[in-house]
């Protein structure tokens, strides 16, 4: 159940959302559409922002069940390629960076030190950041437009996706996404959320609710991001301590 735990949260994180059912969900609403291009076109301009996580995900097989809550934040400065972010889980804390086309991430005990791995250059080194991937989802899916919402007393216009399965694995890590083993059956029940300023065609916020089911256990999660300081001096710079003998092939015992 652990790995599906992991599987949840890897999905949730890095591939933004999606569902594998068999209809194909209906056309775009051409409202829609607009403000996510709005959106994407607004996005691009952006130098350096930040952002914070929340995450709840419970997974169950029937005889136990666990329940997981992480919350973070983090810098993008995407003009110098750099990222900083910090997610907490129960007692432990793990900081990772993004410089240029290197990822850095703490590891967890009894190793210390942080693993690296190489950022894939098929892509524009932003769509590795979780404002930019999230854009890039709804860019890649279908989506309608839900109106005027009231988000923390200022209005907002929401609009949601459906991704279809092969808009999933395009924006999957492929060297992780093979160690979660996920089918093609695995992943359902997911919906994504995005709130927009209407005056600045900036996101506010995302929102993932998804459940993957795996060998009879199933999981279900939550994942909330916030984005703010569009434009505004980020502290992304990594430490110097990461370069010191890092692991290459990431952190002893994720794979």
């Amino acid at each position: 159940m652990r790995r599906l735990v992991l599987a949840v949260c890897f999905v949730a994180l890095f591939a933004g959302c999606g569902t594998f059912v068999g209809d194909s969900p209906p056309p775009s609403d051409e409202r829609a559409v607009a403000a996510v291009e709005e959106a994407n076109s607004t996005v691009a301009a952006v130098e350096a922002y930040r952002f914070g996580m929340d995450m709840h995900v419970t997974a169950s097989d029937g005889e136990q069940s666990r329940t997981v809550r992480v919350d973070g934040e983090g810098a993008v400065n995407v003009s110098e390629k750099r990222m900083q972010a910090t997610t907490r889980t129960q007692d432990q804390t793990v900081e990772s960076y993004v410089d240029g086309y290197k990822a850095y991430q703490g590891c967890q005990e009894p190793w210390d030190g942080y693993g690296v791995e190489n950022v894939s250059r098929s892509e524009p080194w932003a769509t590795a950041t979780p404002l930019h991937r999230q854009v890039l989802l709804f860019e890649r899916s279908n989506v309608y437009w839900r109106g005027n919402e009231t988000l923390d007393g200022n209005r907002t216009v929401l609009v949601t996706a459906s991704p279809s399965a092969e808009t999933i694995e395009s924006l999957m890590n492929r060297r992780q996404a093979g160690d979660m083993a996920l089918n093609r059956g695995s992943l359902e029940n997911a919906t994504a959320r995005l709130w927009l300023d209407p005056e600045t065609n900036q996101p506010v916020k995302s929102e993932l609710r998804l459940k993957i089911s795996q060998r009879g256990a199933t999981a279900t999660a939550i994942i909330t991001l916030r984005y703010t300081d569009f434009d505004e001096p980020t502290k992304s710079r990594t430490t110097g301590v990461v370069y010191d003998d890092p692991y290459e092939l990431g952190c002893p015992g994720t794979s």
